[in-house]
């Protein structure tokens, strides 16, 4: 089974990828699976390794096998979510709790399992996420294919949201010098550069904040604010509540998970 993402050697096969994040490889649910399907079964076991992996292998669908997610895969499989939310995702943890199923469903994957898991139960999920994909497969509309000239600036944002981002390094990335980057971009994803970055920051934000435990503080730093009082007013006139008040509405319809009202 590939356990790596080397372009030069990368399949054109249909494939799906499992992102391996156990403590032990030898125990991974999906040691179970090689050699169960006709399509290709890639696998990672860093979180670094998705978005290259995703790219060169264009999968239908991706698997997060967790023993319990922690912060790292937690990050990856949100950035996952953001940046191709048309992925179908299956999330396997060794453990449940009510934070664990609330996060799953705020980051609306397709379905949650629990360890441990009947290697035909296991089969059967991989079978049906295989046709939903297969049926979801359309080609790029005109309007995302518009997009391509700020695509370079989402995907540093999405890399490096909890750092400082200067207008100039974007707009140099998308090679616009910086006044036509801004209006391109308002263009192309109908918000100014700003707008779309601090909207981006609260959605992490609010994605951080589902977990037991997390203070305000810490993830105001984690997703790149360095005034705690301008997080919290900024994150109270998009949310509606303060940080500290915020958690995610579980028993809302998945449509209505967003934490995010515009």
């Amino acid at each position: 089974m590939p356990d790596s993402c080397a372009p030069a050697t990368a399949s054109r096969s249909p494939s799906f990828l499992w992102v391996d994040l156990t403590r032990d490889a030898r125990t991974a649910l999906v040691e179970r699976l090689e050699g169960t399907f006709a399509m290709d079964l890639q696998r990672v076991r860093e979180p670094a390794q998705i978005p290259g992996a995703i790219e060169v292998y264009a999968p239908q669908f991706v698997c997060f096998e967790f023993d319990e997610p922690e912060l790292p895969g937690i990050n990856a499989l949100a950035r996952t979510r953001h940046e191709h939310p048309d992925l179908p995702v299956l999330i396997i943890t060794g453990r449940l709790s009510e934070a664990v199923a609330r996060w799953a469903l705020h980051m609306r994957v397709w379905d949650l399992l629990v360890k441990p898991v009947p290697v035909e139960a296991l089969r059967q999920h991989v079978s049906a996420l295989a046709q939903l994909a297969h049926k979801q497969h359309t080609l790029p509309s005109p309007a995302q294919k518009r997009q391509d000239r700020t695509l370079p600036a989402i995907t540093h944002v999405a890399a490096q949201f909890h750092h400082k981002i200067a207008l100039e390094k974007v707009a140099a990335l998308c090679r616009l010098s910086p006044s036509q980057f801004c209006r391109v971009f308002r263009q192309e994803q109908g918000a100014s550069f700003a707008q779309y970055l601090l909207h981006y920051r609260i959605e992490r934000a609010c994605e951080r904040l589902g977990f037991p435990d997390a203070l305000a503080k810490e993830v105001a730093y984690s997703v790149g604010f360095n005034d705690l009082s301008y997080f919290t007013w900024a994150f109270k006139r998009q949310v509606g509540v303060c940080p500290s008040k915020y958690h995610t509405p579980h028993d809302a319809p998945w449509g209505q998970q967003d934490c995010l009202n515009g």
